[in-house]
């Protein structure tokens, strides 16, 4: 007998193909059947009738590193109808550490987790497993590389010595053997951007020994873009290691417009043997934390570093370097502070520019005002990119679907300020781009953001439905499927994602999340 069957839907297997209408029965957490009529016996039976039956949506690129320790419910990635996530992008994790330097690691993870901070993944795990917690998402980990750089050698900006190099690919080792998929790089953040190419090589080679993959938040996604992505290529033809660019964009009007050229520079390499790929989220704006309009010298030594030089006496150079960055109104609207972590409510919901005219500043004095009041905890949505590059790159169907966001509950009182909309409606928005706006088939868009990701992180079990593997499932509506967040609004759920299976079980019903935490670390074997 079967535990569940969803009856008449149409099946999205996220191979690509063309849809098919079939019935699936679920049986101990696993796929057991799929076929045009089933007729045995189920515990259950959920009609679906004119609904799309996919793969649970797996966010290729995920910031849900350890907040479902706060909420477990991980609300804005389960309404999208993500079941996994693919976390401790961009070069942060709150793990491994020397032993001896463990103060080091609590201080990268910051105040609210320092008592998570780890020594290595294995031993966070055991933290989370000892406490109880529970996770409303799969969480598919990675190393951090920015992690790892500050637990060996704190923020310094020079080479690594090789006992220090050495020790780095120890601790990665270790923790890939318990289960990591790979290395995340954050080279556009301290202190992942003082490494160098024989440096990332090294740490690739580690990586590589277990077929796993290393993931790039790239040193430069504007001028540099081009060189950022050879980079990464290099560390492939040194290492052999899978390499994958993460949020595939072009920053800055002297880049804008050349996303054909960049696509074309990364199929080229494909093609001759490279293996990178990349993932992109659908939107024009980035995110990320304020502090990184500084200079690279300002964030040697990480944020308290920063925080003191905004109050000592290079305070001055600072202000000319931003006066240069800050010239036009126009340069002041596209960044937007999302929170300053409560220290500076002037500030919160506001451009830079409205920002500088609520303190009665210029905009270089009110971004230092506002670094300053924050302790650099503050918190940006930057319009960076050019729609018709972020458009192009959406009709490519060689590159994933991820969110670059994290969990975040849907109660705005519950959050800091307005995260990126990114965070609540990026896989509803590019169902809802496939069908208005054909910038694919619905059925390659389903793919983008379920089995191209799965063979992507190196998933065998997931990402498909095919008879045996996990019943993590996604049921959506087609023909309504959209999101509803904005800059503005990003709280509001998205419209159409119906069920939310994970191994079988509804995390999600008719549209409502249930009480079930069914979310695990997914290890690589």
């Amino acid at each position: 007998m079967y535990d569940l069957i969803l009856k008449g839907g149409t099946i999205y297997d996220g191979t690509g193909i063309a849809p098919y209408r079939a019935d699936l029965a679920v049986k101990d957490g696993v796929i057991a059947a799929i076929a045009p009529e089933l007729t045995g016996e189920a515990h259950r039976v959920v009609d679906v009738t004119g609904l799309a039956v996919a793969p649970g949506f797996i966010d290729v690129h995920s910031h849900s590193d350890h907040v479902w320790l706060d909420d477990d419910r991980c609300e804005s990635k389960l309404y999208q109808g993500v079941t996994s996530e693919f976390s401790g992008q961009c070069g942060s994790s709150i793990y491994p550490c020397p032993a001896d330097k463990l103060e080091r690691i609590q201080e990268y993870a910051g105040r609210s987790r320092t008592d998570w901070a780890s020594g290595s993944l294995q031993q966070f795990m055991d933290k989370v497993h000892a406490a109880g917690k529970k996770m409303g998402t799969n969480q598919i980990p990675l190393i951090g590389h920015g992690a790892l750089r500050c637990g060996v050698m704190s923020y310094d900006d020079r080479k690594t010595s090789p006992e220090e190099l050495q020790q780095m690919c120890d601790l990665l080792d270790a923790d890939m053997k318990a289960g990591a998929w790979g290395l995340s790089l954050g080279l556009g953040y301290t202190p992942g951007m003082f490494a160098d190419q024989q440096e990332l090589n090294a740490l690739g080679e580690v990586v590589s020994r277990y077929d796993g993959i290393v993931t790039s938040h790239l040193r430069q996604q504007g001028n540099h873009a081009f060189t950022s992505v050879q980079e990464m290529i290099n560390m492939n033809l040194s290492s052999g290691v899978h390499v994958h660019v993460v949020h595939i964009k072009l920053s800055g009007k002297r880049q804008h417009g050349n996303a054909d050229e960049l696509a074309s520079f990364i199929l080229k390499a494909r093609e001759g043997g490279v293996n990178i790929t990349a993932d992109m989220y659908p939107y024009e704006a980035s995110s990320t934390g304020f502090a990184n309009i500084l200079p690279k010298w300002a964030l040697e030594g990480g944020k308290a570093a920063a925080l003191q030089r905004i109050r000592g006496p290079e305070r001055a150079k600072l202000l000319e370097t931003l006066e240069q960055q800050f010239k036009t109104r126009a340069d002041g609207d596209r960044i937007y502070i999302v929170h300053t972590a409560g220290k500076l409510s002037e500030a919160d919901d506001k451009t830079v520019w409205e920002a500088a005219e609520a303190l009665g500043m210029s905009m270089a004095e009110a971004a230092l005002h506002i670094l300053d009041k924050s302790e650099c905890h503050a918190n940006a949505i930057t319009y960076s990119m050019d729609p018709r590059d972020v458009d192009y790159f959406l009709h490519q169907n060689w590159i994933a679907i991820g969110s670059d966001g994290r969990a975040f509950p849907l109660d705005p009182a519950l959050n800091k300020g307005k995260p990126h909309p990114r965070n609540f409606g990026t896989f509803p928005k590019v169902l809802r781009l496939a069908r208005e706006e054909g910038i694919c088939s619905m059925e390659m868009a389903v793919r983008r953001m379920t089995g191209l990701c799965a063979d992507i992180i190196g998933m065998t079990d997931r990402g498909y439905l095919r008879e045996g593997l996990v019943a993590d499932i996604t049921v959506f509506d087609p023909a309504t499927v959209t999101d509803n967040a904005t800059y503005k609004d990003p709280f509001a759920k998205p419209t159409g994602i119906c069920h939310v299976l994970m191994e079988g079980q509804f995390a999600l019903e008719n549209g409502l999340q249930t009480d079930a935490r069914l979310g695990k670390f997914i290890l690589k074997k």
